[in-house]
């Protein structure tokens, strides 16, 4: 089996794990564990657990997203077609990447602040101002 092969498995699994790890972070079973979790059903999720590989990933993708301008530069005179990232195939997965860069982050950051000591379950309501049009309208007539 060729290196580059097993070097896209891997990507292949890590990105399956980030994908996983991306939906605990905004849906309700990234803070309660699931009914199928032996011995933790019911239970609150700590935040450092998702959090930590959240905060590692992003460092990782941010690292590495600042590099491959001038690696994809470098590479590219000598690119042949047995390479394992093509030019064509850089230019597809580059954005895509780039958005896990920015997604990753966000997606940690709202999760820390749904997860923070002292927030609230759900978002705090407004109340209309005094005389606002939509008091006015709440208002029996």
């Amino acid at each position: 089996m060729p290196a580059g092969a097993f070097y896209l498995g891997l990507l292949c699994v890590l990105a399956g794990l980030g994908g996983v790890l991306a939906l605990g972070l905004i849906k309700d079973w990234g803070l309660v564990f699931p009914r199928w979790v032996p011995w933790l059903r019911g239970r609150r999720v700590p935040p450092c657990l998702p959090l930590t590989p959240t905060v590692a990933g992003s460092a990782v993708l941010i690292g590495y997203s600042a590099t491959l301008p001038w690696q994809f530069a470098a590479d590219l005179p000598r690119a042949s077609s047995q390479d394992i990232f093509t030019p064509t195939g850089v230019l597809i997965g580059l954005p895509l990447l780039l958005a896990w860069t920015v997604a990753l982050p966000l997606a940690g950051w709202s999760y820390y602040r749904r997860t923070r000591p002292g927030a609230t379950a759900s978002p705090r309501r407004r109340e209309p101002r005094a005389g606002s049009a939509t008091e006015a309208a709440r208002a029996p007539s």
